[in-house]
């Protein structure tokens, strides 16, 4: 249990860190002048951190189990933030469309016998 807390510690934190290039980039415009803003060189190292606790969790998990939790916990919980953060709309379709994401990364990570 503690590496799959773990593992969405990390994506929460990859999700978050694009949160934040994304709203940094709306405020300074998008182009080569970001490289030259400190909080937006601030917000690329933050991912960082995730890779950290993955490296970790990849030395203690199974492979196969950690980035398919990865890949669930990126489908929910970026929309997620889209929405809260960015005010993004999410219509009942796109919400569908996430459950079938998380099926689809499920089947394909499912061990056929």
């Amino acid at each position: 249990m503690v590496n799959v807390l773990l593992i969405f510690l990390a994506q929460l934190i990859y999700s978050a860190a694009d949160v934040g290039q994304r709203l940094t980039a709306v405020k300074y415009g998008y182009g080569w002048h970001l490289l030259t803003k400190p909080a937006f060189l601030a917000i690329l190292a933050i991912p960082g951190f995730g890779l950290a606790i993955q490296i970790f969790v990849l030395s203690r998990y199974e492979v196969s189990k950690t980035i398919t939790l990865l890949g669930i916990f990126a489908v929910i919980i970026t929309p997620l933030l889209g929405v809260y953060l960015l005010k993004e709309k999410f219509s009942v379709t796109n919400w569908v469309g996430v459950g079938f994401a998380v099926f689809a990364i499920l089947l394909v990570s499912a061990k056929s016998h």
